[in-house]
């Protein structure tokens, strides 16, 4: 679908033996959500060369097994893994190394000459957040927006006075007199669907049919349990891709999506990403642009 647009698709590194793909024994998640580690600003790719410090703490807090310089070294191990999967990708770019956990692109929109970064938790700091992104870039507008999570999993700017949000915001500090629609809260727990998923891990994630293979459940919990996320609260048609002004894309049908950006111009893509509700992840995750420049 991209590529019928003109846009120029890569695709990262997978390797050829399953060796390359654990460290101490525990599997790396695969290359399934770049926008998590990178952002494209102006001329140059932001690429985080630690682990994102708030993840790595709660991370630590869920494991017995290691004491904390154990447990970065592990992790530090394992996001460099993560980086060799883009290897080929990231030779080919303006690559500026970060070791700010708030500089990627499900932390940060980028709206001309305004980049807007999301709070990551409820105890975050703002002072410091905007001293820090005032610092490293001293030439745009730089603004806080709250978000206490992924910025792309709780509001979408889409355009020019459409913000698209989850959250009981009304945004008028950031986006003044900018239309918000907010879209209901999820109904996973209430699906028939996913009803054996909240009952056998907490609708955590879901693969159609793994009710009827009780080993699937057991290989997700002892190796996979890193890989996925808490898909019963995600949104999906918050998670939007904006190819460019006109159109966007989603992994869901949303028909107050649809209905709503119609009137701004906009035609939404709807491109059913079959394993959502197993990475917890959305159409913005799932890419990362490194130009925006149209042929």
């Amino acid at each position: 679908m991209l590529k019928s647009f003109d846009v120029e698709v890569l695709r990262p590194n997978i390797p050829a033996t399953f060796e390359d793909c654990q460290i101490d024994g525990v599997w790396v998640p695969p290359p399934v959500t770049p926008r998590d580690y990178f952002i494209q600003i102006q001329d140059k790719l932001w690429v985080p060369v630690t682990p994102n410090a708030n993840h790595a703490h709660h991370a630590f807090k869920k494991q017995t097994s290691k004491n904390w310089e154990e447990f970065q070294a592990h992790d530090q191990a394992k996001h460099n893994r993560k980086l060799a999967f883009y290897k080929d990708i990231l030779a080919q770019c303006n690559v500026q190394e970060t070791t700010y956990s708030y500089i990627s692109g499900c932390f940060v929109s980028r709206l001309g000459n305004d980049l807007f970064f999301a709070t990551q938790t409820i105890d975050d700091d703002w002072d410091a957040i905007r001293e820090e992104v005032n610092k490293l870039f001293p030439n745009t507008n730089n603004f806080i927006v709250d978000a206490q999570g992924h910025g792309d999993a709780v509001y979408c700017p889409v355009t020019p006075g459409l913000i698209i949000s989850i959250a009981d915001e009304d945004y008028k500090e950031n986006f003044p007199d900018w239309e918000v629609l907010h879209l209901p809260g999820s109904q996973y727990a209430k699906h028939n669907k996913f009803q054996t998923s909240m009952k056998l891990n907490s609708g955590k994630w879901y693969i159609p049919g793994f009710d009827q293979n009780p080993n699937i459940l057991e290989v997700v919990n002892n190796y996979f349990d890193e890989w996925v996320g808490d898909a019963h609260e995600t949104i999906f048609g918050v998670n939007i891709l904006i190819i460019d002004p006109t159109n966007i894309v989603i992994a869901e049908r949303n028909d107050l999506v649809e209905e709503t950006c119609s009137r701004y111009g906009i035609t939404t893509h709807v491109v059913p990403f079959r394993h959502k509700y197993f990475w917890d992840a959305g159409m913005h995750c799932i890419t990362n642009d490194l130009s925006r420049v149209t042929k």
